[in-house]
């Protein structure tokens, strides 16, 4: 028998994680969106985190910049902003323990100042802009990067590496030590990452890192915010199908699993995928 239930949302992620994230949704490309998704994605395990603390946070941080420059000149704020973030507060990328979940949570990194690339530019970004600085996200292959209007051009930062400053070339330079020299080199890479690829990006770094744990709830709970994100990116219900199936959710698996074979007939896998729906609803 072919299941006939309308699938719902969440299963296994956090309800408050994935009502945050819902609202973040109507207006995703705004710089309070931007926060207020990677609180939700970390709010699946911290669950006691409240956005506005967290929000609250990063704005001393703009306050305390401010307070020491007047006036809107870039470079100051900049040079105040580097100052407070990476010689006082002491914000740097986690190299000890990199694959720690808790560095791709903004509400931990806050506290242990210490992170991914992608949290920490998160953290330099939001501030950033509080202080009325253009800033974007770089999302190079295997690193993230801020990208800055310094005033007299864009210069791209590093906040993993305690804010420095790197050229175009440089960056190409770190891909290469990443992946060798056949890594594919192009200027669109430095264009402005979405928030919605941003937030998927953290996402992703998540699933690896749940996947490699064999914690398959957690994967579902990912692919559930993910596909928030992505709700016509239907390859999600056939992941998130077979996530449930190894998590013995037969029931909900089934339901995932018949909608994706309905809207993609000519999956190549196609076969495969409905005898495993056969033993899913038998």
């Amino acid at each position: 028998m072919r299941p006939s239930l309308s699938p719902s949302l969440p299963l296994c992620c956090a309800t408050g994680s994935f009502r945050l994230l819902s609202k973040q949704i109507k207006h995703i490309e705004s710089p309070g969106a931007l926060v207020g998704g990677a609180v939700a994605i970390a709010m699946h395990q911290m669950k006691e985190v409240k956005p506005a603390e967290v929000d609250g946070q990063l704005q001393g941080m703009a306050d305390a910049v401010c307070s020491r420059v007047r006036g809107p000149q870039p470079q100051a704020l900049l040079a105040h902003l580097h100052e407070h973030l990476f010689d006082e507060l002491g914000f740097v990328g986690d190299t000890e323990s990199y694959y720690s979940e808790s560095n791709s949570f903004l509400p931990s990194v806050l506290q242990s100042r210490r992170g991914l690339p992608i949290t920490l530019s998160l953290i330099y970004k939001s501030v950033a802009q509080r202080l009325g600085i253009r800033a974007w996200g770089v999302a190079l292959p295997g690193h993230f990067l801020v990208g800055v209007d310094a005033g007299d051009g864009a210069m791209l930062v590093d906040p993993f590496a305690r804010g420095r400053i790197l050229t175009a070339d440089e960056a190409h330079d770190r891909l290469v030590e990443i992946f060798g020299q056949e890594v594919e080199w192009s200027s669109d890479l430095l264009q402005p990452a979405t928030n919605r690829h941003w937030l998927t990006r953290m996402l992703q770094n998540l699933l690896a890192n749940y996947g490699a744990a064999e914690r398959y709830t957690d994967v579902a709970a990912m692919l559930e915010l993910e596909m928030l994100l992505w709700p016509r990116e239907s390859r999600l219900q056939r992941d998130l199908a077979l996530v449930l199936a190894r998590c013995g959710m037969m029931e909900a698996a089934g339901v995932w699993l018949n909608r994706y074979l309905k809207n993609n007939p000519d999956d190549p896998q196609e076969s495969d995928l409905k005898q495993l729906l056969e033993v899913l609803t038998a």
